[in-house]
């Protein structure tokens, strides 16, 4: 009989507890909504959660900001202000590693004002300081750097630490015009033992002396500064190699200094000479982009002294380095300084072929910055987004509380009923004026969108031609007809996409072409059906796939045709674009019936005559180019149909191979 009281006593308390556990999870979701809506879990360790992200900066920056969300979310929750500040600073952290140094500054703020509160003896107060020290001094907020790092100073910190503080005091006092000051703070720190023995330090602090100097014009003592003092093993092995460079070229920021110093001076031959030395140094380290830069520049310096065929060679060294690093901008950079070096020594040929791998590379490396670009955008939306969570959660928290106030009242037997309503409207205000600058903010960020993505079409395209397609979309709203709206946009975004995706390549398919102007023509034939029909015919022998041609050749012809030819007949006219073999090339037809380009010429405005002027000289300046480093013979012909001037044909004849 105990027994089983025994075991119905552990079944009604397991139903309580489990009833308890499941009433509170219902009140913390009822309390921050925001977390079911963007699936947001808050049972995780906040400091694991943390870890994690630090270690997913450099590899995966968007995984990173995923983890912050999910511990900064459950720091609000758990109401944790020092774990909270953990977060921001981490977030300060990717921000810097994507060079967002307003976003950073901005979060890192945001973890100081928190620390100051209750947690000045931590070391992430200690972090944040040093880090609004870092970022202000990039930002050239110098007199903001100096302070934090002033405070930092007045913590509790290692001798090690102390020392590298007052070297970044001092460069700040050296950007602010307080020279005397960095140098005798510098002074000061000489006869340390723990700056004796840090060789980072040592440099640093000789870096800083000499660029102190350096602002007061005292290059002697600025050189003297960087200059090392060999030790006696040194001596007696001087004309070793390593140990040259060791010594003599010294540590990179003092190198960079010393470099700098000369080019202040105009000192070409030292420069040189230190340029060759660190360029044999980095090669030997297995640095080959130090190192190529380091030829380049060496290269620049021989050209400004009109040694041009030492330049060459320097600079076919830094070709030769770039080749072997895989990286696309130096790649570039290289040969283009090759390529232009060679051009101002009259070698024309080996100019262009340098000119082509500079084009190539730039090419790459212009994709890598798109590439860049796009993860930069995705990062900075995640970064509003938990911008907005922060937000939420603070209106999630207010809407609970009114809640359980309201319902507290209303157990109250009604008491102060007239303070409750003005309390309840006052709430309320404030509940709808914080939902609509979330609003107006959710809608400001995806307007940045729709300008990003605007402006890659406007470099392509006719804005006229969007403009007025967008007023086709609104005609079809206003006439309730929204298939066709819909119908409208979805062949326009289409059109959209290839024209973007089509814009990163020098040559396209036919096919590509092909697929891109017929959708244009469906597009403005099914604006201006009243006013003509067309026909877009392919000689079906040609091999669509294999035939290349430059992007948006033929749209503007078209585009021009229906614009300033048919638009303005009074009848319906007619419109042909014939694609066939022409010899070993191919011969592109655009056929029109309209008024011609002489009557068309007649109702333009000079603003009108203008922009066309330019636009057909831009198109045929393209061409040009393209004939010109490709070697091939694109030629473009334009005449009337009729003795009567109306009407209108271009032929454009496109070769058979590219270069």
């Amino acid at each position: 009989m105990n027994s089983y009281k025994t075991i119905l006593t552990l079944i009604f308390f397991l139903i309580v507890v489990s009833g308890s556990n499941a009433q509170e999870k219902r009140k913390k979701a009822s309390r921050y909504r925001s977390l079911s809506e963007r699936n947001i879990s808050v049972d995780q360790s906040v400091p694991g959660l943390l870890e994690e992200a630090e270690s997913l900066i450099v590899t995966d920056p968007t995984g990173a900001l995923d983890l912050v969300e999910q511990a900064l979310a459950t720091s609000i929750t758990q109401k944790s202000s020092f774990n909270e500040a953990k977060c921001y600073i981490v977030l300060g952290k990717i921000n810097e590693s994507q060079t967002e140094l307003e976003l950073a500054n901005q979060n890192y703020m945001d973890a100081y004002k928190i620390l100051t509160k209750a947690y000045i003896d931590t070391d992430d107060y200690r972090t944040t300081l040093d880090a609004l020290g870092r970022v202000n001094f990039e930002l050239e907020n110098f007199e903001l750097s100096k302070q934090f790092y002033e405070r930092l100073g007045q913590t509790k910190i290692e001798e090690s630490k102390r020392l590298e503080v007052e070297l970044n005091v001092a460069e700040n006092e050296i950007e602010l015009g307080q020279t005397p000051q960095a140098i005798e703070r510098v002074n000061q720190l000489e006869p340390s033992a723990t700056y004796s023995q840090s060789r980072e330090l040592q440099s640093k602090g000789r870096v800083v002396k000499a660029r102190a100097y350096a602002k007061e014009d005292n290059f002697e003592a600025a050189e003297e500064s960087l200059t090392p003092e060999p030790s006696a093993e040194g001596a007696a092995a001087s004309d070793d190699l390593d140990y040259e460079l060791a010594e003599v070229v010294m540590e990179d920021i003092e190198a960079d200094e010393l470099l700098d110093i000369y080019q202040e001076q105009d000192k070409k031959e030292e420069e040189i000479a230190l340029r060759e030395k660190i360029a044999l140094k980095k090669a030997a380290s297995n640095q080959p982009v130090e190192a190529t830069k380091q030829r380049q520049a060496i290269g620049k310096a021989l050209i400004e002294q009109g040694r041009t065929s030492e330049a060459i060679e320097q600079l076919k060294q830094a070709a030769v380095l770039a080749d072997s690093t895989g990286s696309a901008e130096e790649k570039a950079n290289a040969y283009l300084a090759l390529a232009e070096a060679y051009n101002q020594s009259g070698l024309r040929s080996l100019a262009l072929n340098a000119y082509k791998a500079h084009s190539n590379a730039l090419q790459r490396f212009i994709k890598e910055q798109n590439d860049r670009t796009s993860i930069r955008e995705s990062l900075l939306r995640k970064q509003q987004d938990i911008q907005a969570l922060t937000k939420d959660l603070a209106l999630d928290e207010s809407s609970y509380l009114l809640e359980e106030t309201t319902s507290e009242l209303q157990v109250q037997q009604l008491k102060s009923q007239r303070l409750m309503i003005y309390g309840l409207l006052t709430l309320l205000v404030l509940v709808v004026v914080g939902a609509y600058f979330i609003h107006r903010k959710a809608q400001q960020t995806k307007r940045v969108g729709q300008l990003l993505a605007l402006k890659s079409l406007r470099s392509q395209m006719n804005p006229h031609f969007i403009f007025n397609a967008l007023n086709s979309v609104n005609q079809f709203v206003a006439l309730n007809d929204e298939r066709a709206a819909n119908k409208f946009l979805a062949d326009f975004s289409k059109l959209m996409r290839m024209v973007l995706d089509n814009s990163q390549k020098e040559f396209i398919t036919m096919r590509e072409e092909r697929e891109m102007i017929a959708l244009y023509l469906k597009l403005e034939h099914y604006r201006f059906r009243d006013q003509f029909e067309y026909t877009l015919e392919i000689d079906p022998s040609l091999d669509l796939d294999e035939i290349e041609i430059p992007p948006m050749l033929i749209q503007p012809y078209i585009e021009n045709a229906i614009w300033h030819g048919l638009r303005y007949k009074e009848e319906k006219g007619h419109l042909n674009v014939n694609i066939y073999q022409n010899g070993e090339g191919v011969k592109i037809s655009i056929e029109d019936d309209g008024i011609g380009r002489f009557a068309s010429k007649q109702l333009k405005t000079d603003n009108q005559k203008k922009k066309n002027s330019v636009g057909l000289k831009n198109t045929l300046e393209r061409v040009s180019i393209i004939n010109e480093v490709y070697n091939t013979n694109y030629a473009i012909s334009i005449s009337d149909m009729s003795e009567d001037r109306s009407g209108t044909k271009v032929e454009i004849l496109t070769p058979s191979s590219h270069g």
